[in-house]
């Protein structure tokens, strides 16, 4: 099968897509893969062909205070007329991007390209139906959008929601896709270093430049191997801050100036990568390099933590709520294959594993419940059964005015109170936080019904209410059940 895989995000996330890559590869098919131009450089050399995009030019009406409007639509354009003339069988979108949905639309539907619709292309990921409403064809879509995000309760990680998305099944072959090749910027004396990785995508996902400053210095003193710093141009002043350490031995600062590559190789002859959340852990995955990531707040560590076994997470609130005495010791016990001192997420066959389990989150486990037919959890307080008491008086209430559409398509009432619905049940989530999963589960749901028919979208959406209320009875009857043995104890 001829294949189209998508990934216009930034670094990190082009490569928690080289698994997948080299599934669909193993698997025998031919894969095309497309990347932002900016990223061109993190494409791997394994697939069939790698396309690139000029997001730049082809985005300046929005981005430039001066487009030139005919210049990004003969971009956007030329692009896509190159790639509907590859003639895909499927189109695996994991950008989950508004824009990227758009492309893919344009991609099998021909809108504004002056060409007949296309037919029999499998798409997987967002796209647009005919009327550019969003499109989400799959389930596991569905579920990153619905779920997946920083205080969602997903336990799931990126990389294999696009492998499930795709259709494949991960295996070892599939992380050591990185083949080592001769680099010039990896010179004998860098090999076996310790990387530091003293960026991020954002600030709030790393430490502070004093904070690095004092884990550079200890680094140094408590270790042999050589300290490299590495990260982008933008990050450049930081590093000369870093750099200058007391003491006779000194980092060696590659910061600002390596390629994408090069830098890869630099996280391939490593010995430990330490940093936050970015660019480098995910080439650790790829490079089976351990890592000790320091997780911040603002990320979901479940969803992109490193995945190189060997490798270990500190979740940490905030950079004073860990020393730097305790990050250089953490470092030192990766090193030495120690047992951890402080109580981080460690990796074992690509699999997190926690220093000490902790009893299974209630979200979580009601999203397996609701995606993985897992069992439903037990209710964590008693407030979680008045939102859901909340949650099925607007359903109920939901359910009888489709009936009175079904009756009056144009009856003005019920279709003013079924757009009250979402308002109410977003008002009980915020109120309920632990309800989220349900509330996020049925939006998604009914927004993939799409456009058709009057009397189809009223039959779907009374499916779609109907399961809901399904779920919530399941909770409800046994609270009820509840209530009534301490009535007949009483």
């Amino acid at each position: 099968m001829k294949i189209l895989v998508l990934q216009l995000a930034r670094l990190g996330d082009i490569y928690q897509t080289w698994p997948t890559l080299s599934a669909l590869k193993r698997a025998g098919h031919e894969v095309h893969f497309l990347t932002r131009a900016a990223y061109s450089a993190a494409a791997p050399s394994f697939v069939d062909r790698n396309w690139s995009m000029d997001t730049r030019a082809i985005l300046s009406p929005v981005v430039d205070e001066r487009p030139d409007v005919d210049a990004a639509l003969k971009a956007l354009s030329s692009l896509t007329s190159a790639l509907r003339a590859e003639k895909f069988e499927k189109i695996v979108n994991l950008s989950y991007s508004p824009f990227s949905a758009s492309l893919v639309c344009d991609l099998t539907h021909g809108r504004n390209l002056g060409s007949d619709v296309d037919g029999g292309v499998e798409v997987v990921g967002y796209t647009r139906h005919e009327d550019r409403t969003l499109s989400i064809p799959d389930d596991a879509s569905a579920y990153f959008y619905a779920q997946v995000g920083v205080g969602k309760g997903n336990r799931l990680h990126v990389t294999d929601l696009f492998a499930h998305a795709a259709g494949v099944e991960l295996v070892e072959e599939d992380w050591a896709c990185a083949k080592e090749a001769n680099c010039p910027v990896v010179s004998e004396a860098n090999r076996d270093g310790i990387l530091v990785h003293l960026g991020a995508s954002n600030l709030s996902k790393t430490l502070s430049w004093s904070k690095w400053l004092q884990v550079v210095t200890k680094l140094l003193a408590q270790t042999d191997a050589p300290v490299i710093l590495i990260g982008s141009q933008a990050e450049a002043d930081i590093a000369e801050k870093v750099a200058a350490v007391f003491g006779s031995r000194k980092p060696v600062n590659m910061v600002g100036r390596t390629t994408i590559p090069e830098l890869f190789e630099l996280v391939m002859s490593a010995q430990l990568v330490i940093g936050g959340d970015s660019a480098p852990m995910q080439m650790a995955s790829l490079t089976s390099t351990p890592a000790l990531n320091l997780s911040f707040p603002t990320v979901s560590m479940w969803e992109t933590a490193p995945r190189s076994s060997g490798s270990r997470i500190l979740v940490i609130e905030s950079e004073d709520s860990v020393t730097s005495d305790e990050i250089v010791k953490e470092a030192t016990a990766v090193l030495m294959k120690r047992p951890p001192h402080l109580p981080v997420v460690r990796v074992v066959e690509r699999a997190f594993v926690e220093t000490k389990p902790l009893p299974q989150e209630f979200e979580w486990s009601l999203l397996q419940a609701l995606y993985m037919n897992e069992a439903f959890p037990l209710e964590p307080n008693s407030t979680f059964s008045i939102g859901l008491q909340r949650l099925a008086e607007v359903n109920l209430l939901a359910i009888e005015q489709i009936a009175a559409l079904k009756k009056d398509s144009t009856n003005q009432t019920a279709g003013l109170i079924l757009e009250r619905v979402d308002d109410v049940m977003e008002h009980v989530m915020q109120l309920v936080p632990h309800i989220g999963p349900i509330v996020r589960w049925f939006r998604v749901e009914r927004l993939r019904i799409g456009p058709m028919a009057i009397e189809q979208v009223i039959a779907m959406t009374r499916q779609t209410h109907t399961r809901l209320d399904e779920i919530l009875n399941l909770y409800l009857q046994n609270t009820s059940e509840g209530e009534n043995e301490v009535l007949e104890q009483k």
